[in-house]
């Protein structure tokens, strides 16, 4: 994948994951027991990097490395909070949380892969 790709292939994850947290797994409670607040507090992450990606995507023409290195470090952090906040409500978590959450850390995992992969060739 070339740059401007990448920037749009994770800019779509990003507005899928913050929809999909806020509209989907905020809304059944019955179903998902991440508390709410932890849900929304990741879907605006995961919005600010939707804006953040698109942006790149629309506007980065040169020094892309260094605004994809940021957003490798963007995504990395929140797959960490993620995992902490996992790990705090894990008790109460039902098997549709660790689902999605699994999905989504594979995912953006791979994601960060091919950005890494893009920027080592590029050197």
């Amino acid at each position: 994948m070339n740059p401007k790709q990448l920037f749009l292939t994770d800019a779509i994850g990003a507005l899928l994951t913050s929809l999909l947290l806020f509209l989907v797994l905020g809304q059944l409670d019955q179903y998902f027991r991440m508390p709410k607040n932890v849900l929304y507090l990741l879907s605006g992450i995961a919005f600010g990097l939707f804006i953040y990606s698109l942006s790149c995507y629309q506007f980065v023409k040169s020094k892309w490395k260094l605004f994809l290195s940021i957003l490798i470090f963007l995504n990395s952090s929140y797959l960490s909070l993620s995992i902490v906040f996992i790990i705090k409500y894990f008790p109460k978590l039902t098997q549709l949380d660790l689902s999605y959450f699994i999905g989504e850390f594979v995912v953006i995992a791979i994601l960060i892969g091919f950005e890494l992969k893009t920027i080592s060739k590029e050197r």
